[in-house]
């Protein structure tokens, strides 16, 4: 009887195959059409594309079960397994979020691993419930291909490096200009020893994700702003394809005089930030101060958090700066003097960027 229930079940799952499918993946990402992802929630979080919400069909702890029971006994018994799981009242309320979402999103799609049964049984109680969903082909493993093969082609594109020592203003001027992507920014982290925490970082799916839908933004554009890198970004590693293209590309230098950098790391990384975290941030880079420049900085880092005096944080961020930061800018800047094309202060620069290479205030 069990079987016979499955197989029933299998064929209406199968009927479903003609229901409605999307597979325009370039307007699925750029214009943000919600989909409802219905994958396990540690299956989501392993990365998921930006516009996607979990509502899963199976929970995590189900999708066990039933993994164990087709193990054991194949799909039959696996379907057997998922509809004793998925009874009326779980089905319902399953149903009952899926009609929630669609009700404040109505041209949203169904999304799972590759487009399977998982979907086409969403779409189909979906269909019951009165709600024609779409079903994306080939689920999000096959909107991952088309990301990567986006980012593999990234080459392809014509970029302007924009580099300046630390603390110049280099994302805020980014920021202010378009077409510009914002590496940074979608890997949450600001790229430094002192640049966040890398445990607020989006998985590597979502990153590259994000990065696709700007990359089709600015398909035919004359040329990208970006911000000058290191291949990892917290945790994050910018893709091949890109990274040597960066590394190909021309160099705008934005100049800041130290005072203005001092007070802009002041305001956008040390007020506010605990101690233990600034002396932790410290010590990954102990080794490349050596010890005497490291202890120097780590005794005047525990002075001015305790005298509060902002004037003190600004001392020990000008040693900083002298011993680690501008050495480093300038070595990995001589390494790119063949590919200046200009160099200046805040005003000149956006001038230049936006008289010579076509950018524009956002």
């Amino acid at each position: 009887m069990e079987k016979h229930l499955a197989n029933r079940f299998l064929e209406q799952t199968l009927e479903a195959e003609a229901f409605e499918t999307v597979d325009d993946f370039r307007q699925i990402l750029l214009e943000s059409i919600p989909i409802i992802d219905v994958r396990s929630p540690l299956e989501f979080a392993q990365g998921a594309v930006p516009n996607a919400v979990n509502l899963p069909l199976l929970n995590d702890g189900e999708r066990k079960r039933v993994g164990i029971a087709y193990k054991e006994g194949g799909q039959v018994s696996a379907i057997t397994k998922g509809l004793e799981i998925l009874s009326n009242e779980v089905r319902d309320d399953r149903v009952v979020r899926w009609v929630r979402f669609l009700e404040h999103h109505p041209n949203a799609l169904i999304c799972c691993w590759r487009g399977g049964l998982r979907s086409r049984i969403v779409q189909m109680w979906l269909r019951e419930a009165g709600w024609q969903v779409p079903r994306i082909v080939g689920g999000s493993k096959a909107i991952r291909t088309f990301c990567l093969d986006t980012i593999d082609a990234a080459g392809k594109h014509n970029y302007i490096v924009l580099a300046g020592r630390t603390g110049s203003g280099k994302t805020q001027l980014l920021r202010e200009l378009q077409p510009s992507i914002d590496l940074e920014g979608l890997a949450h982290h600001r790229g430094s020893a002192f640049g966040g925490d890398t445990a607020s970082q989006p998985p590597p799916v979502n990153f590259e994700s994000t990065l696709t839908k700007d990359l089709l933004r600015f398909l035919h554009t004359r040329a990208i702003l970006v911000e000058d890198e290191s291949r990892v970004i917290g945790k994050l590693a910018i893709p091949e394809s890109l990274f040597k293209k960066m590394g190909q590309s021309p160099v705008v230098v934005l100049h800041a005089d130290q005072a203005e950098r001092i007070q802009f790391i002041y305001h956008s990384y040390v007020r506010g930030t605990a101690e233990n975290v600034m002396l932790s941030n410290l010590e990954k880079i102990q080794k490349r101060l050596g010890m005497e420049h490291y202890y120097e900085i780590r005794s005047s880092i525990k002075n001015a958090y305790h005298t509060d005096d902002r004037e003190d944080h600004f001392s020990w961020l000008s040693l900083l700066l002298r011993y680690y930061y501008d050495p480093m800018y300038d070595y990995q800047l001589s390494r790119k003097e063949d590919r200046l094309i200009y160099s200046g202060p805040k005003s000149a620069v956006k001038e230049f960027l936006m008289t010579k290479c076509d950018l524009q205030v956002r």
